[in-house]
């Protein structure tokens, strides 16, 4: 009981303090070190004026007058760089997968929870824009949304709703061939609703012109509500996310995507299957696992694959996403597995910013730092390769919606004394552990207590 009082207080305190922070600024001047554009060389010792949420000026310190009216961020020891866009993630709702498959009529809006520490996780890694969808344990399911994490509400926080339905391939209940049945059979159900709709539609406007039904009288008739997302779909109205587990259902997934507006979220296993998605001449977003062991039948050994490595080797363009846990949650990790397998450094940074934003159609918005631009942007502690780098601020649409020194789950998860060192700027929290602190400390009462 006491444990959930304390989460249910650490969860206040939270929201109180980040909200807190977020207090609207006209006018942001964030100095840098490093400014990293993504979309041009990095820029040493410069200024972001940010203005009504947008970067109005990018110059070097020494060629721009800061307004005095702007709230100052000092980085000038710091990096700068966009924050990371997450083109394809499932995490921050209450539920996991509907119980029921087919699905397309529900949205992921109605189980977000803002609350959810998968939100807040992703500020302090520097995410400002995620792309949620339905699981992959679906067949036809719901439609999803783009949200920054932060905000009260749904309302608050959603950047485009209705983003389009997701698909799977995955065989959960069976073989590969009978999710792949029920797929087709799902949309060939959609296809003759449609027809049907449409024929007495046509039966109607028939009769009216014939004089059996009054002209002044109007076909009043809509879809289903629950068949609409789906005809949009099938009609090419709306987008669909299809998941392919693995390079087995890519020839499938390709056949689907003739037919259909698809973008392809692709799961492991597909060294056999690079070559057909260069043909499919279409960027495709990766699932979190990017690195996995692959057993050779004849010499039994195993071989690393690196599923980003043999996209970019076939010249497949792709966008890296972020797990809801694990190692693969992290950007860095998924950054450093592209270079150790080979990739360089800009090609790893473009597939978490500027490559994901385009997928999403938000190109003119975020993944780059650039005139004109939200100023989506994250403050580290030094280059975004180095392990040891931290996020000490994020600003989303120029305002700051995280500061490390605050966030008080680490303050309550490192101790007081990693907070007194972060608001410092020193490294007491790593040469003295709370919990080392709190044993002196300790040892100390003891001491009183015997000579008393």
């Amino acid at each position: 009981m006491k444990s959930q009082l304390q989460h249910s207080l650490l969860v206040a305190a939270s929201a109180t303090l980040l909200l807190a922070a977020a207090t609207g600024q006209d006018l942001v001047a964030v100095k840098a070190k490093k400014l990293f554009t993504i979309s041009g060389p990095v820029r040493e010792d410069c200024v972001v004026l940010i203005e009504n949420g947008r970067i109005k000026q990018i110059e070097k310190s020494d060629a721009i007058e800061i307004p005095w009216a702007a709230k100052v961020i000092d980085a000038s020891d710091k990096t700068v760089m966009p924050t990371w866009v997450i083109a394809h993630g499932t995490g921050g709702m209450r539920g996991g997968n509907e119980s029921m498959q087919n699905v397309p009529w529900l949205s992921v809006a109605d189980a977000i929870d803002p609350a959810s520490t998968y939100f807040e996780d992703a500020l302090r890694n520097g995410v400002g824009t995620i792309h949620v969808m339905p699981g992959n344990n679906t067949l036809l399911g719901g439609s999803g949304m783009v949200v920054k994490p932060f905000g009260r509400t749904i309302e608050d926080m959603t950047v485009a709703a209705n983003t389009g339905i997701k698909m799977s391939l995955l065989n959960q209940r069976g073989s590969r061939l009978q999710q792949i049945r029920q797929l087709r059979r799902a949309l060939a159900d959609v296809r003759e609703y449609i027809a049907d709709f449409d024929r007495r539609k046509a039966e109607f406007e028939k009769e009216q012109a014939a004089g059996a039904i009054p002209a002044d009288k109007k076909w009043t008739e809509e879809y289903d509500r629950t068949k609409k997302a789906a005809a949009d779909l099938v009609q090419k109205k709306a987008k669909g996310w299809l998941f392919v587990p693995s390079g087995a259902e890519v020839p499938e997934a390709l056949r689907l995507a003739a037919e259909l507006d698809l973008q392809i979220v692709l799961g492991r296993d597909i060294d056999e299957a690079a070559a057909r998605l260069a043909r499919f001449d279409q960027t495709v977003i990766l699932d979190d696992t990017i690195e996995y062991r692959e057993t050779d039948e004849e010499t039994k050994q195993q071989n690393k694959i690196c599923t980003a490595k043999l996209l970019a080797d076939a010249g497949v363009p792709f966008a890296l996403t972020l797990g809801e846990n694990g190692p693969t949650s992290y950007p860095w990790w998924q950054l450093g597995t592209c270079i150790r397998n080979g990739l360089s450094p800009r090609q790893a940074l473009e597939a978490l910013t500027v490559v994901p934003a385009r997928v999403l159609g938000l190109e003119g918005q975020v993944g780059t730092a650039e005139v004109g631009k939200l100023a989506n942007l994250q403050v580290l502690t030094g280059d975004p390769f180095e392990a040891t780098t931290w996020v000490e601020t994020v600003l989303l649409e120029g305002t700051v919606v995280y500061e490390r020194s605050k966030d008080p789950r680490l303050q309550y998860l490192f101790g007081e004394e990693h907070d007194k060192a972060a608001k410092a700027g020193g490294p007491d929290d790593e040469e003295k552990p709370a919990a080392q602190d709190g044993d002196q400390k300790a040892g100390a009462k003891k001491d009183d207590e015997k000579k008393r």
